[in-house]
């Protein structure tokens, strides 16, 4: 073997062991890839926890709508209402504020307008049980029996 080719098969040997020596990522590479690895998981983390704790909003609100509704189904007219400004149900708490109100209904085409209806505003602050603000704000209207 010449020396012009011993020199070409060392070379090409060096070549192949050095390229084959650089496999894998550096420090730098692998801790850029945990640092956009940690960002994305903590993005998630943040989005699942927000959309649990919507879930127990919702769930809170359709509980106090049910405590309204509740409240607002129990009395047929107004002055059953205006002896319970304030009670409790379960974990709520519950408020009744009344406004008198004059209603004006609408009629058929061709048949006369009815008279005005005085009716009462019904509006109910449903809380927890410990206090703290509204949950649901929830308003009714409810027919006097008489004029107030």
């Amino acid at each position: 073997m010449t020396n012009k080719a011993r020199s070409s098969a060392l070379l090409s040997w060096r070549v192949t062991q050095g390229t084959r020596g650089i496999r894998g990522f550096s420090l730098l590479e692998a801790l850029v890839a945990m640092a956009i690895a940690a960002m994305a998981l903590g993005t998630l983390y943040r989005t699942v926890g927000q959309s649990s704790k919507n879930a127990v909003t919702v769930q809170e609100r359709v509980e106090a709508a049910m405590v309204a509704r509740s409240v607002l189904a129990g009395a047929l007219y107004a002055e059953e209402l205006a002896n319970q400004s304030e009670g409790k149900t379960g974990a709520w708490r519950w408020r009744l504020q009344m406004q008198p109100a004059v209603a004006q209904w609408g009629a058929p085409p061709g048949r006369p307008s009815p008279a005005p209806q005085t009716v009462a505003r019904v509006t109910v602050d449903v809380m927890r049980a410990e206090g703290g603000d509204a949950v649901l704000v929830w308003t009714g209207w409810k027919p006097y029996r008489a004029a107030p």
